[in-house]
Formats: structure tokens, C-alpha cells, sequence
């Protein structure tokens, strides 16, 4: 069961305050009970299930639009006062029954949601204290909601304030490893440093010597070479001496024979060069060549007593 209480004012009264009470079982959709006090007199009435729907199809409204407007009148108007308004009129001849009228405005326009009729409640003072009554037991449980509300503000506060305290040791924990962790980067960084300019420094070391022993194997074959020339020209004079003598003799031969003319000067024999120009270069290509050279030398003897002979006939 559900009661709300509050206070309204009446347009045709507005100096006069009144409080109204809505007590309803399930809901306010279901039905509900009102009573109006002024402090001196009450009335009472009474909204039907029925009353709420035909009321809701006369203004063609959907039945929870209506509900959701009629609970906000009723009950939560003093939210927003200026919405709702209430008109109470007298309804019988003796005066005995007030109608209570409730519409909501909107942009200066106003449509009535329901009214309900009053009747006079006979001892008004009995709901004067239900309704003090109400107020009371209302205020006490605002009361107990504050205070819990309240201990539950100094907890978080002091949740807080512990969470803040742990928050700032982690900060200044952190500070300190960034820190640690920064002087060991530092270390770690310029032992890689100094590892590589060591590493950079044998490098060029290593690349000095390299040129420094290419240079000396270029002047050693250099040297190699200038040795090797001087002997290979001594033998070339050698050859030619031999074959200048076998000329001679080759010559003297033809002088001695009978019926034999004298050489013309024209056939004097040339002595043949091919043999030391293909002996100096065999000796520059390698020492690979002496064999080649002892071989060749009785071939060339013999080509040149041929060219002797055939110069000779």
C-alpha cells in the first residue's frame, strides 16, 4: 500500500494552503482514496479503476500516458508545481460535498485530467493527526536515509583519503624505479658505447695492417720481377753469341767446299730474335718457364743451321 502527502494550492483560494493525501493499494492505476485538509476541516473521496479509464478515453489519451500524468499530479507535483493546478468547488445545494477538479498546463493551456468528489469527514482533527502523523514518520525515515547516507560519505571519505595516500606511495615508488631504472639505461648505454668504439677502433687496426700488408706484397713482387729481368737479358746475349758462331762455321764450311761460289752479301745471315723475345716473355709470366726455355734452346740451333744451309744454295 502506497500513501504520498503534500501540499497544493487551490486557484480559487490561493491564499489558503491545503494538504492532500492519496492512499492507493497496487497502484495508482488501480484506484485510489484522497483526502483534502485545511488544517480545521477535511473531506474525503474516492477514484474507481473505472473512473481512471473512462477518463483517459475521454481525453484520448493512452491509458499509461495517463497514469504517468495522474501519479505526477497526485503525488509528485512538487517537482514541478507549475504544471499541475487544482480548482475546488462547492457541488449540492447544502454545500456539503466539494468537487476537487486536476489539470495539467502546458504553454498557458490547460486540459483537465479527472476531479474527484469530496464529502465532509466528521472528525477532521483524527485526520489532521494522521496526516502529522505521516509527516513525522516520513521526516524520521528521511532522517535514518540522511544518516546512513551520511555514514556512508564519511566511509567513501575515508576510503578515499586511504586510496589517496596509497595512490601517492605508488607514485613516488614509481619515481624512484624510473628513475633507477634511467642511471642503469645510462650505465648499460655507454658500456655499448665504449664496447663499440673499441670494436670500431680494431677494425681500422686490422684495416691499416690489411693495406699495410698488400702494399707490401705488391712491392716485394715488384721487386721480384726487376730481380728476374736482368737474367733473362743475359741469356737472350748468350743465344745470340751461339748463333752468330754456328753462322761462321756454317760459312767457312761453304768457303772450303769446291764448285762453291762466294756467299752474296745480300744472304748474310740475320740472327734469329724470336727465341729471346719468346724467352722474355715466358719469363714474365712465371718460373714455370725455365723447362720450357732448356727445351727450346736445340730447337732454335737447329732452325738456324737450316736457315745457314738454305742461304747457302
Amino acid at each position: 500500500m502506497g500513501t504520498s502527502v503534500r501540499q497544493i494550492n487551490i486557484s480559487s483560494q490561493p491564499s489558503q494552503s491545503f494538504f492532500l493525501r492519496v492512499n492507493w493499494a497496487e497502484d495508482v492505476g488501480s484506484g485510489f482514496t484522497v483526502v483534502l485538509s485545511d488544517g480545521l476541516s477535511a473531506w474525503s473521496g474516492e477514484v474507481s479503476e473505472e473512473d481512471i479509464s473512462r477518463e483517459a478515453e475521454e481525453m484520448e489519451m493512452r491509458r499509461e500516458k495517463y497514469l504517468e500524468d495522474l501519479r505526477q499530479a497526485l503525488t509528485d507535483g512538487g517537482k514541478e508545481p507549475s504544471r499541475y493546478s487544482f480548482d475546488l468547488s462547492e457541488d449540492g445545494v447544502d454545500g456539503s460535498a466539494l468537487h476537487l477538479s486536476y489539470e495539467k498546463v502546458q504553454k498557458d493551456i490547460s486540459f483537465k485530467l479527472g476531479s474527484v468528489e469530496l464529502h465532509t469527514i466528521s472528525k477532521p482533527v483524527e485526520v489532521v493527526k494522521e496526516l502529522i502523523c505521516h509527516g513525522l514518520d516520513n521526516s524520521a525515515e528521511l532522517q535514518a536515509c540522511n544518516a546512513h547516507l551520511q555514514g556512508e560519505n564519511e566511509r567513501l571519505r575515508g576510503e578515499w583519503d586511504y586510496v589517496n595516500g596509497e595512490l601517492e606511495k605508488y607514485v613516488q615508488a614509481k619515481e624512484a624505479l624510473e628513475k633507477d631504472l634511467y642511471n642503469r639505461f645510462v650505465l648499460v648505454l655507454n658500456e655499448k658505447k665504449a664496447k663499440i668504439r673499441s670494436l670500431q677502433e680494431k677494425i681500422k687496426e686490422f684495416q691499416e695492417e690489411m693495406e699495410a700488408e698488400k702494399e707490401k706484397r705488391d712491392t716485394t713482387t715488384v721487386e721480384s720481377n726487376d730481380a728476374k729481368e736482368p737474367a733473362y737479358e743475359a741469356s737472350t746475349d748468350e743465344e745470340n753469341a751461339e748463333n752468330k758462331e754456328c753462322s761462321e762455321t756454317s760459312a767457312s764450311a761453304r768457303v772450303n767446299k769446291p764448285g762453291c761460289s762466294s756467299p752474296d752479301s745480300s744472304l748474310t745471315d740475320i740472327p734469329d730474335i724470336a727465341p729471346s723475345r719468346k724467352r722474355r716473355q715466358r719469363g714474365i709470366k712465371g718460373q714455370g718457364s725455365g723447362a720450357k726455355k732448356v727445351s727450346q734452346e736445340p730447337r732454335d740451333k737447329t732452325r738456324n743451321r737450316d736457315s745457314s744451309d738454305r742461304a747457302t744454295f
